[in-house]
């Protein structure tokens, strides 16, 4: 809201905005979809060159008037329309497998990973969920692994680079006893989690 003055279109108002030294994101005026279509892959091909993370671009009608004829509902304006990029997949190496122990006892596997930077932070670990997870995936210790966040928060290993694989690396084995009482690990009825005898 600004007294005195008056918009007819939301870049007049950005552009005012950054004449008065606030900071205003980059932003295209496009006059057909085709071009907002262009724009919205080219943000999405250079998203990593920003200086702060974005995991999507918003296209919105320019001029404030027919913003004001298309209204909005009650949980969104008419008027903008939000495009989610997919996540940020890149690749790191499998430095390790650590085993964590739940409070009931179950057995749950970690990729410990050279630390790779992903949708804004520094990736160190990711689950590998359980013993059929690191089956189905063949992960090994060395391996080179594609990592993203799921839902842009939790990392996971989506497949294993097999070609960078280096030689003499061994399939990944469960231990039998738990890692940290020394009990012995049975796998549960449903067979998807191995769980510590003694918990």
């Amino acid at each position: 809201y600004v007294e005195g003055i008056s918009f007819t279109t939301h870049t007049e108002s950005l552009d005012w905005l950054e004449r008065m030294r606030f900071k205003v994101i980059p932003h295209d005026t496009c006059s057909t979809i085709e071009q907002a279509g262009a724009s919205i892959r080219s943000i999405g091909e250079n998203r990593t060159a920003y200086p702060y993370d974005i995991d999507g671009a918003v296209v919105k009608v320019n001029s404030l008037q027919e913003r004001s004829l298309l209204g909005s509902t009650a949980k969104f304006p008419r008027w903008a329309a939000a495009y989610k990029y997919p996540p940020e997949v890149k690749s790191s190496r499998v430095l390790d497998i650590v085993i964590q122990v739940g409070r009931t006892g179950v057995l749950t596997p970690r990729a410990v990973l050279e630390p790779v930077r992903l949708a804004g932070t520094t990736v160190t670990s990711a689950t590998l969920h359980n013993q059929d997870f690191i089956a189905e995936k063949d992960v090994r210790i060395g391996d080179t692994v594609l990592v993203r966040k799921a839902g842009e928060i939790i990392p996971e290993v989506l497949s294993v680079e097999l070609e960078k694989r280096p030689e003499g690396a061994e399939p990944y084995r469960f231990p039998q006893t738990c890692p940290v009482c020394g009990a012995p690990v049975e796998r549960d009825e449903d067979w998807a989690h191995i769980r510590c005898t003694g918990a």
